[in-house]
C-alpha cells in the first residue's frame, strides 16, 4: 500500500512537471509562460521579435499579470499617439495582440503596470474627464478591475495625484505607494515623485530626492514590490557615450535612497534605454531600447543583474 501511494505521488509530480513545461499551469503553480521565448542569462537579448518587438515603436515594457493569464503594453503610432496591447493566455496558448476592451478610440493610453495581486491595472490616459475642457486632455492616472475574462471600465485614479501638471510613467508598490514621473514647469524636463497610500486614497506627492530627481531628465521608474530598489531611466552625464540610460537606487538603512548607479553594459549601451519593468515573479528585467534601430524595441536580462549591482554597492558602503 505504502509502495503504491509513493508511486501514485511521483506520477503526480511528473504530469505537474510536464504541464509546467509546455505551459498549461498557471503561474500560480510556480511559472509564466512568456510567450515560449528562451529565457535570457547575463545579457540583454531582444524579447518575443515581431509579436511582442515589431515594426511599431514599442513605447513602455510589457506588463504581465502575476498569475500569467494577460500581458500587456504600449504601441506608439506614426502619429504620436500611444495605445495599449493585450493578449490573454488560456489553454497552453496566448492569443492574438489586440487592444483591451477598456481602450480608448480617441485618447491616448499608456504605460500599463498591474497591482500587486494583478486584479488592478493602472495605466496613464489623456481621455478627458467629464469637467475636462482641455482639448488634448492631460495626462493622468487611470485604473480598471478585471472583471471575469474581460475589464471594468476605466476610472480616473484618487485627484491627489494631480499636484503635478501631468503623471507620466509610473509604478506601484505592493504597499500601494505609487511613484511617477512628471513634467517641470515648462515641461521641458521630467523629474519623479512618490505618493504614499492612506485609508483615504494617497498623501500629496513628493518630489524624490537623493539624486533621482535633478536639473536633467529623469522618467520611467520602477519600483521594487517591496521598495528596496528603483530604476529609472536618466540622460545624466555618466550615460554610456552620453545616452539615455537606466539607473538603479538601492533603500538604505536610514531610508534614505543611495546615489543612482548607472545599471552597466549588461543593460545599458549607446543607444536609448527605457521603460524598465521587473517581471511579477522576479525573475527578469524587461526594458526598452533602440539599439537595433531607430525604433525602440523591448529587451529582457536575468534580474540577477539587480543582485549583482546590489552586491557591488554593498561593498562601497562598507569601506
Amino acid at each position: 500500500m505504502k509502495n503504491m501511494f509513493t508511486s501514485s505521488k511521483t506520477v503526480l509530480y511528473l504530469c505537474v512537471m510536464w504541464l509546467l513545461a509546455m505551459g498549461h499551469l498557471p503561474a500560480a503553480f510556480g511559472q509564466i509562460n512568456y510567450l515560449g521565448q528562451e529565457p535570457p542569462q547575463n545579457q540583454a537579448v531582444l524579447f518575443a521579435k515581431g509579436v511582442v518587438s515589431t515594426d511599431a515603436y514599442e513605447h513602455s515594457a510589457p506588463a504581465f499579470s502575476p498569475d500569467g493569464s494577460r500581458v500587456l503594453w504600449t504601441i506608439m503610432r506614426s502619429d504620436y499617439t500611444g495605445h495599449l496591447v493585450e493578449m490573454t493566455f488560456a489553454k497552453g496558448q496566448w492569443s492574438k495582440p489586440a487592444p483591451p476592451s477598456f481602450a480608448s478610440t480617441d485618447a491616448d493610453d499608456y504605460y500599463p503596470s498591474f497591482a500587486a495581486d494583478g486584479q488592478t491595472l493602472y495605466f496613464g490616459s489623456r481621455r478627458k474627464l467629464p469637467n475636462e475642457t482641455d482639448k488634448n486632455g492631460k495626462l493622468r492616472l487611470w485604473k480598471v478591475t478585471r472583471q471575469g475574462t474581460g475589464w471594468t471600465a476605466p476610472v480616473p485614479m484618487d485627484t491627489t495625484l494631480w499636484l503635478f501638471k501631468e503623471n507620466f510613467g509610473h509604478s506601484v508598490a505592493q504597499s500601494g505607494n505609487i511613484y511617477f514621473s512628471f513634467p517641470e514647469e515648462g515641461g521641458k524636463m521630467l523629474d519623479i515623485a512618490y505618493a504614499q497610500k492612506t485609508k483615504e486614497g494617497f498623501a500629496p506627492p513628493q518630489r524624490l530626492s537623493g539624486g533621482i530627481s535633478t536639473e536633467r531628465y529623469e522618467d520611467g521608474p520602477f519600483i521594487a514590490p517591496d521598495e528596496s530598489y528603483l530604476i529609472f531611466e536618466s540622460d545624466r552625464p555618466e550615460g554610456m557615450e552620453g545616452s539615455i540610460d537606466l539607473y538603479i537606487c538601492f533603500k538604505q538603512k536610514s531610508g534614505e535612497w543611495s546615489k543612482p548607479l548607472n545599471m552597466g553594459p549588461e543593460v545599458n549601451s549607446k543607444f536609448t534605454e527605457r521603460f524598465a519593468k521587473v517581471s511579477p515573479d522576479g525573475k527578469y528585467l524587461f526594458f526598452g531600447s533602440n539599439r537595433g534601430g531607430a525604433l525602440a524595441d523591448i529587451y529582457w536580462i536575468s534580474a540577477n543583474v539587480i543582485d549583482q549591482l546590489k552586491k557591488e554597492w554593498l561593498k562601497t558602503q562598507k569601506r
